[in-house]
Parts: structure tokens; sequence; C-alpha cells
């Protein structure tokens, strides 16, 4: 468990939106990215980290990634 920002490409679920700045986690939300959100990170830092969630990829920046919680999804926790 850790940090979007300081993550590896692969399958994620988010945990936690850790961010104070409720202008932040209004956007997260608008962009549909929700607590409990299964997620894969196509491009990690540096530069802007690349999401994908149901088929539509998500840009965003290294701030706002590194206010999002994320545990990996392996088999095992499938």
């Amino acid at each position: 468990m850790g940090p979007l920002v300081k993550s590896s490409p692969g399958k994620y679920k988010i945990v936690q939106i850790t961010t104070a700045c409720q202008a932040a986690k209004k956007r997260l939300m608008m962009l549909g990215v929700l607590v409990g959100d299964e997620i894969e990170l196509i491009k990690p830092s540096p530069g802007p980290v690349i999401i994908e969630k149901g088929g539509t990829r998500i840009g965003l920046g290294q701030g706002m990634a590194s206010c999002i919680i994320v545990n990996k999804i392996t088999k095992e926790t499938k």
C-alpha cells in the first residue's frame, strides 16, 4: 500500500484519498476517481500519471496522484 505517484504500472484498488483540499477531492470525484475503485496505472511518474478506469484514460498531476493511496491487486487479493 502506498501513494499512486510512487507505484509501478499494474492494477490497483484505491483505498484512500488523503488530500485536505476540497477542490482536489471534487476534481477527482468529477473524473470518477473514488475510494474503492479498481484502476490500472498505465504511466507512472515522472511527468503526468496516466491511469485507466472503465476503458477511459485519465491524466493526473503528480500532486494529485500523491494524494491517492492504492493497494496493488494480485491474484491472491481478487
